[in-house]
């Protein structure tokens, strides 16, 4: 079995005040031990919405999904570690609540499902606090060097 740890962060006042039709952040991916990548990602912005935080974790979630799937070999089993209770509850039941889903929303739910089926194997999501999420450390040391952001 694999297991994987994800982090995301966002810059929602810098994004408010470039004008971008976009929202930009990071995700960060960890197994932990030598592993370690981080991406800049965009989420289109949706009118009304404020909050893209869950949208950039679920993310997040799905492209440690994807990246498992890369490998050679490939593992049996995945379990990926979020510190975000409500994207490990989204990618869990696959459902997002009906009250706050955007079309971002459901995008990132479709990638993480196309990632899962890609993947072939047993894929189940769990909750890791904050401070021993290694992804959320690996983060928090490259947003000292580099805002959020940042294209």
């Amino acid at each position: 079995m694999k297991a994987l740890f994800t982090d995301a962060s966002l810059d929602w006042t810098s994004t408010e005040k470039n004008g971008e039709n976009v929202v930009r952040g990071k995700i960060a991916i960890s197994d932990g031990n030598s592993f370690e990548r981080i991406d800049k990602v965009a989420v289109g912005k949706v009118e009304g919405l404020r909050q893209y935080i869950n949208i950039f974790e679920l993310t997040a979630i799905a492209r440690a999904v994807e990246r498992a799937s890369e490998e050679n070999p490939k593992a049996e089993a995945l379990t990926i570690f979020t510190d975000s209770q409500t994207a490990m509850h989204w990618a869990r039941n696959n459902r997002i609540n009906p009250k706050v889903a955007t079309v971002a929303h459901r995008s990132a739910l479709e990638y993480l499902n196309r990632a899962c089926i890609r993947f072939g194997g047993a894929v189940t999501f769990n909750y890791v606090p904050r401070d021993q999420n290694p992804a959320g450390k690996l983060l928090e040391n490259e947003l000292e060097h580099e805002s959020p952001h940042a294209t």
